[in-house]
């Protein structure tokens, strides 16, 4: 309905913003992936691997909620 705009606008806004502030970092790092980028950007295997289990913990908590939306 008309308050799920809020969300169209909310998402719309973020990309806007991860673009003008983001973009050119990623690329002119070379990389294509946050995890890939967090590790070059800090030199760490490490930190690579916090980001990539910190992307996999995130994309299972926003499944697990849209899962239990679905009832």
């Amino acid at each position: 309905g008309y308050q799920a705009l809020a969300y169209v606008i909310g998402w719309t806004g973020g990309y806007v913003l991860l673009l003008v502030l983001f973009a050119s970092q990623i690329r002119r790092f070379g990389k294509f992936t946050a995890p890939d980028f967090v590790g070059a950007r800090y030199g760490s295997s490490a930190a690579r691997l916090i980001a990539a289990v910190v992307s996999i913990a995130i994309s299972v908590i926003y499944c697990v909620a849209q899962f239990r939306g679905i009832g």
